[in-house]
């Protein structure tokens, strides 16, 4: 069975080794691929003839995308959790693997050293003292829906542009930024994952910590069937242990990612609703909607 991912590499092994000990007989084959590269990748492949996946997980802007071009199959788990109120996806596609919160990030004693106080707020990256400090990702679109949901398109569009006027360094991935801010240069990032970056303050607490901004800016990362798959029954075997508690678990103690399955205790530095309420982003843009966000984020980041 092929599953297109965008789970780091490092996660497969353990995730897949915890899947086999339940089901010894499937071996899976992971691909592990950007989240902008799989709705490109996918339908390529489709337009041509080839079904090679037989699933597909991702963030939901993009995997979305998927779910328009017919490239998906529906199917709905039967121990799935609900979607929290406000999330809204068609019916047989509302699987997702976890939520990630967006969040800053910086290095403390690089901060220190430099005599800055810790970022609080993204507009605390806007001020002229922490120009060219700090990096942010052109294609977060999870983080630029959120804020539009949060304070409305016009502010978001302005806190967009305010922080690429302020000289910000780019990076391709979320990942990037906070190895990146761990090694000092720059920093601090405006687009951290949080289970990222509370994984990386737990190994290296003088190189990385994290703030999360209220309201906390969360989207859902979605795993779906794909159309045609060549292996379908190992396929929806695959996603039914995905959604239940001994999967979501394995997500969470592998991976630091939070479920939001009532039965699966979460990383409380990460997510604690009650403390850093969550402000979603929609998990199912237009492609109209997500083509203009994603082209206002890149000339408001002033991105190639």
């Amino acid at each position: 069975m092929t599953w297109y991912t965008t789970f780091a590499d490092e996660d497969l092994t353990p995730m897949i080794a915890a899947f086999n000990k339940k089901y010894p007989d499937i071996k899976i084959n992971p691909l592990r691929l950007s989240a902008d590269k799989i709705p490109s990748r996918v339908l390529t492949e489709q337009k041509g003839g080839k079904y090679n996946a037989d699933v597909i997980s991702g963030n939901s802007s993009y995997v979305g995308q998927l779910i328009d071009a017919g490239a998906l199959t529906a199917y709905n788990p039967p121990d799935a959790a609900p979607l929290p109120k406000g999330i809204d996806l068609p019916d047989g596609f509302e699987t997702y693997t976890y939520v990630t919160t967006t969040v800053i990030a910086y290095n403390p004693t690089v901060l220190k050293q430099k005599g800055l106080p810790v970022p609080t707020t993204w507009e605390d990256l806007t001020k002229p003292a922490r120009k060219g400090h700090f990096s942010v990702n052109p294609g977060g679109i999870n983080w630029y829906d959120a804020m539009i949901a949060t304070m409305g398109h016009d502010k978001a569009l302005a806190l967009a542009k305010a922080l690429g006027d302020n000289s910000p360094t780019l990076v391709s991935s979320h990942t990037q930024a906070v190895t990146q801010v761990q090694a000092g240069e720059p920093i601090a990032t405006a687009m951290a994952y949080g289970y990222k970056a509370a994984s990386l303050k737990k190994k290296t607490p003088d190189q990385l910590d994290f703030v999360n901004v209220t309201p906390l800016a969360t989207g859902v990362d979605l795993i779906d069937v794909a159309k045609n798959p060549p292996h379908p029954a190992a396929a929806k075997l695959f996603v039914d242990w995905i959604v239940s508690q001994d999967g979501q678990q394995t997500i969470v103690d592998q991976t630091n990612h939070t479920s939001l399955r009532s039965d699966v205790t979460n990383d409380t530095t990460v997510w604690d609703i009650a403390k850093w309420p969550p402000a979603w982003s929609r998990a199912h843009l237009p492609a109209a909607t997500f083509n203009q966000e994603a082209q206002e984020l890149k000339s408001a980041f002033h991105a190639p």
